[in-house]
């Protein structure tokens, strides 16, 4: 024993680019995960991990202990993880496991931690027949509906590979077709926020993309007015096209639909979540009521944002140079910046006349200071240059 406890192996420092081999091993009690690098044609060990299973984590199947181990092994050395490639040395069937997320919450959540599905999305786009272009983005949608909820999983990918995960959680009764609607509208309005240009949708609707296509005729009211949202949406870019593909191509969407239907708590942390109220085709337009004619306070302000473009004037100019500092423009709306404070919307004189006579209609509208008015319309968020 003496022997064996002094020639034990020592740890090795890992170096750039190299492969780790990850062994698992459960108990009924504890799970245990050796790290280790091949040099010198021999094995050496990088890091060596183990934990006592405690209350229901004794009661997990074999194959769940072995997917909890290497999940914990993931969590703890997340840097080795993303700097290095890994390999799974098992004689188990774990990928497998966790490529069926929908066996089990707890494999779902694991498998959107792990990313298990990434490879099946490379693939998807390698094997694209479409020219590609530099410029386009892609979209990976799914939505589920089932008696404990209905959840919608999107995946945006830009021309780098850079992935970006969003998860929807939707809280009224939706059938499982309008869910695959719900999530690809919010994956286009995801995308037209990010300011795409070119888009690549991919779903494993039949349905959704053979209607948006007008390839299927969409006959029950509230499909139409899907079908009519969607279609909307996507004269918006400059291209945008939808294709089908199998489930088993867009497993990623497909387990965050599944498992923001029923928990997302834990997701928080890794995944962009949003809860919806209220149906896409439901959703009220909102428009100025005034619209402002003419030039006004921001017009120089705009014209530099916009375009360099200064007045003749040179004190003026200067002015404007240094008050732009304080300003930044969203699309066609122009708002104040602040330290403390979120956004404020910028209006002109016109809207700011309506604002303020909407501010004191009502019972109490006579009774309204003139620091009071100022305070409730920059608590609304708008601002022009009296309010300062």
């Amino acid at each position: 024993m003496k022997q064996h406890l002094a020639s034990l192996p020592d740890i090795t420092a890992l170096e750039t680019g190299e492969l780790i081999s990850v062994y698992l091993s459960v108990a009924e009690e504890a799970i245990s995960v050796v790290l280790t690098i091949e040099r010198n044609k021999a094995q050496v060990p990088v890091y060596f991990f183990s934990k006592t299973l405690k209350l229901a984590e004794n009661k997990y199947p074999p194959l769940e202990k072995l997917t909890l181990a290497l999940v914990k092994t993931a969590r703890r050395l997340q840097r080795y993880f993303q700097a290095h490639p890994i390999q799974v040395v098992t004689d188990q069937p774990t990928k497998s496991v966790l490529e069926k997320p929908e066996t089990s919450k707890r494999l779902a959540k694991w498998a959107v931690e792990l990313e298990i599905p990434k490879e099946t999305i490379t693939e998807v786009n390698t094997a694209s027949t479409e020219p590609s272009d530099p410029d386009t983005w892609k979209l990976f949608t799914d939505g589920a509906s089932s008696l404990e909820g209905s959840g919608a999983g999107l995946v945006l990918i830009n021309p780098s590979e850079l992935e970006f995960t969003y998860a929807l959680q939707l809280e009224f009764q939706i059938a499982n077709n309008e869910a695959e609607y719900e999530a690809l509208i919010a994956g286009l309005k995801l995308a037209k926020r990010m300011d795409v240009k070119k888009l690549q949708v991919f779903t494993d609707s039949l349905l959704v993309s053979c209607q948006v296509n007008d390839s299927y005729i969409a006959k029950e009211p509230n499909m139409k007015k899907y079908r009519e949202k969607a279609k909307e949406l996507i004269g918006t870019f400059q291209s945008c096209t939808i294709k089908q593909v199998p489930r088993l191509q867009n497993k990623k969407a497909d387990a965050l639909s599944k498992l923001a239907s029923l928990t997302f708590a834990h997701l928080t942390k890794k995944v962009l979540v949003e809860v919806l109220k209220t149906s896409s085709i439901q959703e009220l337009e909102v428009q100025d009521v005034i619209t402002e004619e003419g030039p006004n306070w921001m017009t120089h302000l705009v014209k530099f944002l916009t375009s360099s473009e200064l007045p003749s004037d040179q004190v003026e100019a200067k002015r404007v140079q240094i008050k732009s500092r304080q300003y930044v423009l969203q699309g066609d709306i122009l708002y104040k910046k602040g330290y403390l404070t979120p956004l404020l919307r910028c209006v002109g004189p016109e809207q700011s006349q309506y604002l303020i006579k909407e501010v004191n209609e009502g019972i109490c509208g006579a009774h309204y200071g003139l620091r009071s008015v100022v305070s409730k319309l920059m608590n609304l968020g708008y601002f022009w240059p009296t309010v300062h």
